[in-house]
């Protein structure tokens, strides 16, 4: 297998810092010209979220500031076999401060997983066109977007609203308190919902219902866009950031798929943790968006299309966890549970657990069992989970292929599968496609610096991600899970 980790004498300039922004924590590592992590040159500030019965899910900005510092501080540290040329930023997508005239936050960073909002998706959904507004935005109106999280401030804190002079991601507010300027990136902005997905700018019908002006909001700006750090204060406190480039911060979306490389605009990019995802960066023009999907501008030429579900690890820790699977179950339990070709038995599962996102988008739905009888084992029941997790990947995969056509590859990484490989037998079937399961760490991370390369080293071409294993698809299989997603679809409907 290839070295994905290179030593510090095999190390080619120009260097680039990633940075990654997770719900677990604040990470920052050097990479070399080929996208490859330098050394032991990486670092990892753990963090958690502030949760609430009412829905609450926040983290304090300035906290994380403070991380990203102590992360550059350990990393840049050491002699460094380069210049450091770029820094890429990500974060988790969708988050709201709000700042004032000082640039001081006057709230924490409220995080994609807050829903304090839900009542005002609902007034919004109700007075506004919300399908042309898919259309335009690329995103639907739901609890993890901005609009109507400006709404429940104005409403519930209208004292805060008042006084705030700008709304900021948190990416964007990092920027402000490390280099004195804000610095937004369009994909960032994009995953506010907020923008037309055709021309960068902030949707007026949308400002306006929310009661907020256009001056208050972030201009999204590009990866070429990129701030240089020469005579900024991380400047004066990293010397050896002196010659790069900060770039404009993106979402983790988007930096998943450039970290396992589904780079070209024919590569879809699977992921499977707690939630999963497909998305695919295409440079053409999507003329009708199907409903299911999302999509978040890049840059001029590029967007990121996808959809995602709540729940695709989490379905499998229920199963482990209600049914009394082993945690430990064995890897040849699996791949023969797993492998066995599709029974008509097997317990039809609509995984919900979490509600519903792609491709419906219905937040109350809740998970359905059907064809469960006196006979039926924890390991049908499992086989019957995993297999609605495949189903849910295919009807996503079916809108993706009216949007940018058949995929040239696909590429997939995550836990859930590291934890039980064999199931990419299903995931295979079910989509009709190969999947190519990748191995690398710290993907998203990787991706924030494959991004910077682009700014560094542009006709400089990274190395491939190594590949675990391919899975090829059975015909047979593929037919009867097409068969079985009708029947799925049917049951969903009542979820």
């Amino acid at each position: 297998m290839p070295r994905f980790n290179i030593s510090a004498d095999d190390a080619h300039g120009p260097l680039v810092v990633g940075i990654d922004i997770g719900s677990g924590g604040t990470r920052a590592a050097v990479y070399d010209v080929s996208g490859r992590e330098v050394g032991k040159l990486t670092h990892k500030e753990p963090h958690e979220f502030t949760v609430g019965a009412d829905g609450t899910s926040t983290i304090d900005a300035d906290v994380v500031v403070r991380e990203i510092r102590d992360s550059l501080a350990a990393v840049l540290g050491g002699d460094l076999p380069g210049t450091v040329r770029a820094i890429g930023f990500d974060t988790f997508a969708s988050s709201l401060i709000a700042v004032d005239a000082s640039g001081n936050a006057l709230t924490p960073c409220i995080t994609y997983a807050d829903t304090r909002c839900s009542a005002q998706v609902d007034v919004l959904a109700r007075s506004l066109d919300v399908d042309d507004l898919h259309e335009r935005t690329g995103a639907r109106m739901h609890s993890s977007y901005t609009a109507p999280r400006l709404a429940w401030l104005r409403q519930a804190h209208p004292d805060v609203f008042a006084r705030t002079e700008r709304f900021m991601a948190l990416g964007e507010y990092a920027a402000l308190k490390l280099l004195g300027t804000s610095a937004l990136g369009t994909a960032s902005a994009a995953w506010s919902g907020m923008i037309d997905r055709r021309t960068g700018q902030y949707v007026p019908e949308l400002l306006e219902a929310v009661g907020v002006d256009p001056s208050a909001m972030g201009t999204a700006l590009d990866p070429s866009d990129a701030l240089p750090v020469a005579g900024t204060p991380l400047a004066s406190e990293f010397p050896q950031l002196k010659d790069a480039v900060w770039l404009p911060v993106i979402g983790d979306g988007l930096a998943a798929n450039m970290g396992i490389g589904a780079l070209g605009s024919g590569t879809w990019g699977i992921s499977t943790a707690t939630s999963g995802a497909i998305r695919q960066l295409l440079d053409t023009e999507i003329a009708s968006l199907p409903s299911g999907l999302w999509a978040y501008r890049v840059d001029q030429r590029r967007t990121l299309v996808g959809s995602a579900m709540s729940d695709c690890g989490r379905v499998l820790d229920w199963a482990r966890f209600q049914l009394g699977i082993p945690e430990d179950i064995s890897e040849t339990d699996t791949t023969t549970l797993f492998s066995t070709p599709p029974s008509a038995g097997t317990p039809l599962v609509i995984p919900f657990f979490s509600g519903e996102r792609g491709t419906k988008w219905r937040g109350s739905s809740r998970a359905l069992f059907a064809n469960v009888g006196a006979s039926t084992t924890a390991e049908d029941m499992l086989r019957g989970a995993m297999e609605g997790v495949a189903l849910s990947f295919l009807r996503i995969a079916e809108q993706m292929r009216e949007a940018g056509g058949e995929p040239e590859r696909i590429v997939l990484s995550g836990g859930m599968t590291e934890a039980i490989p064999a199931w990419l037998h299903l995931l295979s079937d079910a989509i009709g496609a190969p999947i190519d399961h990748v191995a690398v760490s710290r993907s998203t991370m990787r991706g924030s610096a494959v991004m910077a390369l682009e700014q560094a080293s542009p006709d400089t071409k990274v190395a491939e991600v190594p590949v675990l294993n391919r899975v090829e698809p059975v015909a047979e299989h593929t037919e009867y899970y097409r068969e079985r997603l009708e029947r799925f679809e049917k049951l969903a409907d009542l979820a």
